[in-house]
Parts: structure tokens; C-alpha cells; sequence
């Protein structure tokens, strides 16, 4: 009997449901949107793209394998990055978000794409709101067929509700939920916005939210990543767009990497429309650049009596500084209490039998690299040549480009897209280079100092956003916390001073290294040395270790000098300035400075055994020195010479003693 009643109720749902019309749902069910209409309302509803850009300029490994992909995919000349509709005969909306014009982007055209894959650029922009992300627009020229949709206000929790739009980037889709509820909008709460259970995917962003009437109630422009529990805004809010193009962003943010000091601020930017695409987003770009200016501003006058380079534990490090090989970068502790230099030369990549790369992973930017010239070009070629120093580093690291499931190299990127030398605060000339890589909307940044054996780089990839807020200036302000430490044979060194004033640091103008007949001549801006020795020739290697001038604001110094006779091997020659330590100095340096003072332990001018290495550090008569800083303290500076020798070493006492005679420090 209850297997009977089942059946006959099962019979009788049948023909109930038979019986409802179409576009009509019964209890508890959703129906979907007529054909009819359907087909009808496809007029008005479109795809929003942007072309796909490609370089000319980069050169890869292989061809790269678009036969390989899905049949749309590797015919596809348009990323299709949205939905549009028509709200009348002349004027289609989207969200705003899929148009950020207040981002930079090479993809800087838009046009709606209808279902027969023709395009229409886009004109001008009548409406623009990031606080309700809504685009109102026109086209230059217009569909054959158009059908506005028709917008009702009204909508209630459990209505029937469809999201129609690019679903996926695979054309318009049509899809059935329900109202869900409504909620306050996040930032500012002006409106309840309407959460709907219809699926949304990426592409459905400036869809319409239908109702089984197939009229706009809302405006999708948000997918909830968990459920399908979506957003759109009230389609009512249109009418809250004013005769002016509103973008705002709460909480813009700039900060400094180590330390918790960061300033906050809400920007806003209003500009008169209609507007081209174009001259909105210069307008935006250049609000949003300017309000950046400001806030970075307002961070340095906050850290300035505390960080670089006036704050009391800053100078305090300078007294004693790190050695750096290749590029250190300055990075501060906890509310600029310590300093530090982190960077060092890294991983050593042979790239052919003459000419290595040396990379390690960046501070501030993605990589720090020192590459060496080959040997059938000249110092200066390459230096004034970013294109070669891209193509000697591709070959040290991987750079690539995904196909599907494929990466394959890239092993040029060709000639940058611009080239600019700029000098930093310290007088050193930067050789700063940008390459596009349009697939991705993407740039590589290149920074490079020269260097004895080719050059030593910052390299950073970024997304095009980047090129218009302060990073340049943020990079190069930057330049100054960089310290360097210079090496290179003999030979090296004497075509590096061939460059001449334009490319070497302020700091070795008057310098000079050479080498004839067996006597070596070194000449920096406090010493020179005329050094003669059997073990030195231009294969011998000459180290000079760069950082911060402690009596100047902002200059640059000599940390050590340093003289190996045989490159690689332990036995070297030294110039050191020694600073009297600071109150902040660590004790084993107190211990050390009283010992330089007095003559005593290993300033004593005697051999002295440290590990594997013996030691002899003679203080220099006459060249104690104390002058103000610029915080009005007095610092006092004492030059030592010495050497250092394997331990089986003979006549080491002798030796260096040649050394520390031939060396002749200048009056100041």
C-alpha cells in the first residue's frame, strides 16, 4: 500500500509540474529564463577584451608550442577579461574593476566582443565610481543589432536570479540561483549589496544579475572563493553616478622593510567626464602617483632624525662597517636600533670558459648579480651595453615563459626598451635599462654599477603597476643604501679606471691604478703605495671594500683596501682605517681600539697568530685624525697598515715591512 501511495504521489508531482508554465517556478524550485528572451537580451549583453601583446624583441630557447593548446586558446587573439551591457541605445556598464584605470597596464585598449567573435573599440567613458564599481561607457561604432535590457529595482530575498556573462573567458553564460541575502557594502556601508547564490566566475565581473523578467537587478562584480555565495551591487545604484569620474582606495600604505613605521592614508581623485580611456587614466595615475609623493614624504620626516643617514645608531654603525663582496644592501633592525648589511656574492655560474655570473638572491629586488665581461669585448662596451649584460645573466638564470603546461627559456630579451644613467647621492653612476615583457604585463628592471670585471646588478620583475607609483624614485633613492665591494686583477682595475668620470664614483675621480716593470702604483684620495714585489704582476688581485664617510652626511669612504699577490691565495697586504668606537660600540671593538691606541696585541707591528693566518697591524704615526661629523660629534680616524701571511711563511717581519714603507699617506 506505501509502495503504491509513493508511486501515485511520484505520478501526481509529474503532472503538477507538467502543468507550470514556462518562466515560472513552483514551490521551493528554480525555473530558468525563456528561450525566447534569452535569445532576445543576447543583443545586449557582450564580452569585454583587450589584444594580446606580444615582443618582437625577445628571442627564445625554442618556438614556442601555442599548437599545443586548446583549439580556442591557440587561436585566441584577445584576453577576455569581462562583461558589458547595453542600459540604452548609445551606453553599455561594467564594473570598474575590470577596467583600473588608475593602474598602469600595456593593455590600455578595450573593446566588447559580440558572440560572432567582432569587435567594438570603446570611446569614451561616461560614468566611472570605484566606490561602486560602475562603468558606464560608448563605442566608437555599434553592433548591427542592439537590445538595452531593462532594469527593475526591486528584488527580494529567495527571488529567482540569473548571472549572465563571460564565464571562465568562454562567452556569454547563463546561470540560475537565488537571492540569498543582503548585506552592508564593506567599506563604506551606503548600500545593502545583493549576495546570490548563482554561480560567478572570473569573467562574469560587469555582468548582469537577471531576474526571471530577464531585467537587471544588480551589477555582478564580486565571487565569494568558497560558495556560491556572490555579490552584486543594486542595480539602483546607477543612478547614484554623478557628471564626474569618483576612484578611491581606503588605506593606501606606504613603509620601510624592516622596521614597523609606515604612514596610512584614504586617496580620492575626481576628473570631469566624458573622457578617452587614455586621459582618465593619466589623470588617476598621476592623483594616485602624486598621493604616494606625499605619504613617502611625510615616512622620511618621520624616520628622518632615526634612520638612514642621520639617526645616532646609523652613524654609530659606520664606525665600524661590514666588508661587502660584490652588493650589500643597508637593512635596519627594529625601530632602526641595529644595522646591518645583507648581500654577498653568491653562487659562481661558469657561462663559458672566460666569463662567469655570481648571483644571490636580492634584498629589496628579486636579484643581485656581478657579471663578468667576456673577453672579446672592452669594459666599457659592456657597460654601456644592458642588452649584453641581460644575455650573460639569462644564461646564469632562468627566465621563462609558460605555454600550457610548458616553460620554455628565454635566452634574449633584445635592447631594452630605455636606457638612463643615473648617479646617486654617493656620486656613483648607475646604468639603469627596462625590457617589456607585454604576454604577462610585466617588466624587468636592471641597475648596474661598473665594476673591475663587468658589472655588479640589481635586477627586479614586477607587474606594469609599479612603473607609475614612485617605484623609479623608491629604486633609486634606494641606490644610496647600497655599499660595494670591488675586486679585480690588476689588469681588471687599470681598464676600470680607463672608463673615466662619467661611469667611476665620485669617490676615485683622482684615483689611479697602474703597474710597470714590476712596481705596482695605487693612488686613492687618502694614500698611494709604489709597491715593488716579485709575486706581484697584473694577474695579482686588488680588493677595494667600499661603505659610508663617518665625518660627511652622505658620502662614500674606503672601508679596506686590500692586496692579495696571488689571487686566491691567503697571503695579503692591508690599509684600514680604524674609527674610535662609538657608545653603542660592541666591547671585543672597545678592546680592540685601546689596543690600536697603546700599541699593544695585534697593533703591536709584531706577528701575531689568528687561526690559520699570521698577522702583523702597524698604526700609522701621524695619520690620527679627529674631525666634527655632521651630528657635531667628534670622531677620531687612525689608519693601520699590516699584512697577512700562511703560518710557514719566511721573513714575514721583512716583507712587511716593504709593504708598510711603500706606503705614503696624504696631508689633508
Amino acid at each position: 500500500m506505501r509502495r503504491m501511495l509513493k508511486k501515485m504521489c511520484l505520478l501526481l508531482s509529474c503532472i503538477v509540474l507538467a502543468q507550470i508554465p514556462l518562466g515560472r517556478a513552483a514551490a521551493n524550485n528554480i525555473s530558468f529564463l525563456d528561450k525566447a528572451l534569452i535569445s532576445e537580451i543576447n543583443f545586449g549583453i557582450y564580452e569585454i577584451v583587450t589584444p594580446k601583446l606580444e615582443s618582437d624583441r625577445i628571442t627564445y630557447a625554442r618556438k614556442l608550442p601555442f599548437d599545443k593548446l586548446d583549439y580556442v586558446e591557440r587561436n585566441e587573439k584577445y584576453f577576455s577579461i569581462g562583461t558589458a551591457f547595453f542600459i540604452n541605445n548609445k551606453e553599455l556598464m561594467t564594473a570598474a574593476h575590470v577596467m583600473p584605470l588608475m593602474y598602469f597596464s600595456l593593455f590600455q585598449q578595450y573593446y566588447i566582443r559580440d558572440s560572432q567573435g567582432k569587435t567594438f573599440a570603446i570611446n569614451k567613458i561616461r560614468k566611472y565610481s570605484t566606490v561602486r564599481d560602475m562603468v558606464v561607457f560608448d563605442l566608437q561604432k555599434y553592433p548591427q543589432k542592439i537590445t538595452p535590457l531593462e532594469i527593475d529595482g526591486h528584488v527580494e530575498i529567495g527571488d529567482t536570479v540569473f548571472s549572465v556573462g563571460n564565464a571562465q573567458g568562454e562567452g556569454i553564460a547563463y546561470r540560475a540561483g537565488q537571492v540569498a541575502s543582503f548585506t552592508p557594502e564593506r567599506e563604506f556601508g551606503k548600500w545593502k549589496d545583493i549576495r546570490f547564490t548563482s554561480p560567478a566566475s572570473p569573467g562574469n565581473s560587469g555582468g548582469p544579475l537577471l531576474n526571471l523578467q530577464g531585467k537587471v537587478v544588480g551589477l555582478i562584480v564580486k565571487k565569494n572563493q568558497s560558495e556560491n555565495y556572490n555579490i552584486a551591487v543594486p542595480i539602483g545604484e546607477l543612478d547614484n553616478l554623478g557628471d564626474k569620474a569618483v576612484f578611491h582606495r581606503r588605506n593606501v600604505q606606504v613603509g620601510i622593510m624592516g622596521v614597523d613605521d609606515t604612514v596610512l592614508r584614504d586617496w580620492s581623485f575626481t576628473a570631469p567626464l566624458p573622457s578617452s580611456i587614455p586621459d582618465l587614466a593619466r589623470a588617476s595615475q598621476d592623483s594616485l602617483n602624486h598621493h604616494l609623493s606625499i605619504l613617502t614624504e611625510e615616512l622620511n620626516a618621520q624616520v628622518k632624525e632615526k634612520g638612514f643617514p642621520r639617526g645616532e645608531r646609523f652613524r654609530n654603525y659606520l664606525r665600524k662597517q661590514s666588508l661587502v663582496k660584490g652588493l650589500g644592501v643597508l637593512v635596519p633592525g627594529k625601530d632602526f636600533t641595529t644595522w646591518s648589511v645583507d648581500g654577498w656574492l653568491g653562487e659562481k655560474i661558469p657561462i663559458s670558459v672566460d666569463q662567469n655570473v655570481f648571483r644571490t638572491r636580492g634584498v629589496v629586488t628579486d636579484l643581485q648579480v656581478l657579471v663578468e665581461k667576456p673577453e672579446d669585448i672592452s669594459l666599457k662596451e659592456f657597460v654601456e651595453s644592458p642588452g649584453a649584460v641581460m644575455d650573460s645573466t639569462l644564461k646564469a638564470v632562468s627566465l621563462s615563459r609558460q605555454i600550457g603546461t610548458e616553460k620554455i627559456p628565454i635566452t634574449s630579451l633584445g635592447e631594452p626598451e630605455n636606457k638612463e644613467v643615473v648617479r646617486d647621492k654617493l656620486g656613483r653612476a648607475w646604468i639603469t635599462a627596462l625590457w617589456e615583457l607585454p604576454y604577462d604585463d610585466m617588466f624587468i628592471y636592471s641597475a648596474c654599477l661598473p665594476y673591475p670585471k663587468g658589472v655588479v646588478c640589481l635586477f627586479d620583475r614586477k607587474r606594469n603597476t609599479y612603473r607609475k607609483y614612485g617605484y623609479f624614485e623608491s629604486i633609486h633613492e634606494g641606490f644610496n643604501e647600497v655599499t660595494v665591494g670591488y675586486e679585480g686583477t690588476v689588469a681588471d682595475w687599470q681598464e676600470y679606471f680607463s672608463l673615466g668620470k662619467e661611469y667611476l664614483p665620485t669617490f676615485l675621480h683622482t684615483s689611479s691604478i697602474t703597474m710597470s716593470d714590476g712596481n705596482l702604483r695605487v693612488s686613492l684620495p687618502d694614500f698611494s703605495i709604489s709597491f715593488t714585489n716579485d709575486k706581484i704582476n697584473d694577474d695579482s688581485a686588488i680588493h677595494l671594500h667600499m661603505g659610508y664617510d663617518n665625518w660627511k652626511l652622505l658620502a662614500e669612504d674606503l672601508v679596506v683596501f686590500e692586496l692579495f699577490p696571488v689571487k686566491g691565495a691567503k697571503m695579503q697586504y692591508r690599509v684600514q682605517p680604524y674609527f674610535q668606537p662609538g657608545i653603542y660600540g660592541k666591547d671585543r671593538y672597545k678592546v680592540s681600539w685601546h689596543d690600536l691606541l697603546e700599541k699593544t696585541g695585534e697593533f703591536s707591528g709584531k706577528p701575531v697568530s689568528k687561526g690559520d693566518r699570521v698577522v702583523i697591524k702597524q698604526p700609522v704615526a701621524g695619520t690620527q685624525q679627529t674631525l666634527q661629523s655632521s651630528n657635531g660629534t667628534g670622531i677620531t680616524r687612525v689608519f693601520v697598515t699590516g699584512c697577512s701571511y700562511p703560518p710557514a711563511t719566511e721573513a714575514v717581519e721583512q716583507d712587511c715591512a716593504e709593504f708598510i714603507k711603500s706606503v705614503h699617506f696624504k696631508q689633508k
